[in-house]
């Protein structure tokens, strides 16, 4: 049998050309003098960059939950004032109708009702917690109006204080949602 020569194998010029390719590159840098600093200025520079989109990356996606967060809350509020209007528009209707029901209708029956209590906990809300300073000021007018609607009388010396309130207390409620949908991100 006659033996073959081997030949270099394939992989093993690959590696030649490339050690001879890396020495080339090496010797070309080492005859330029200044390349180094403009090298090092170039990875300055990326650096530079890839730090800022990182924090800008970070601040983008804080700034996301706090957006998150106010909706949250905007949606809580509307919520809110959506549950407590029906109390509002059940009175009006009694007043109307000219109802006895109407008389005393802001009792025990009403002030117990949780969507009473929900409302005035968000009123106790401190200014800075709130979406917009335009939500805060829709809200309290709704909520004061409304509950000075509540509280009047239906008794024949209040009619005309309680056609006022009515009067009041009208677009009240979309004036708050406006300002809520103004403040929603």
């Amino acid at each position: 049998m006659e033996r073959r020569r081997s030949q270099p194998s394939r992989s093993r010029s690959l590696r030649l050309d490339i050690r001879d390719r890396w020495r080339r590159l090496l010797y070309w840098a080492e005859r330029h003098a200044g390349l180094g600093g403009w090298v090092g200025a170039i990875g300055a520079i990326i650096a530079i960059f890839v730090t800022w989109s990182l924090a800008r990356s970070e601040y983008l996606r804080t700034l996301q939950v706090e957006h998150a967060r106010i909706n949250a809350e905007i949606s809580l509020i509307r919520e809110a004032a959506a549950e407590f209007d029906p109390l509002v528009q059940q009175y009006i209707r009694l007043y109307e109708a000219r109802d006895s029901r109407a008389t005393g209708y802001y009792g025990i029956e009403v002030l117990n009702d949780p969507r009473v209590g929900r409302m005035t906990d968000l009123g106790s809300m401190p200014i800075t917690q709130w979406p917009s300073i335009e939500s805060y000021d829709a809200f309290k007018r709704y909520l004061l109006v409304s509950t000075q609607l509540l509280q009047t009388s239906a008794d024949a010396n209040q009619i005309v204080s309680t056609e006022r309130r009515i009067a009041d207390y009208e677009g009240k409620l979309q004036t708050l949602n406006m300002a809520l949908r103004d403040a929603t991100r």
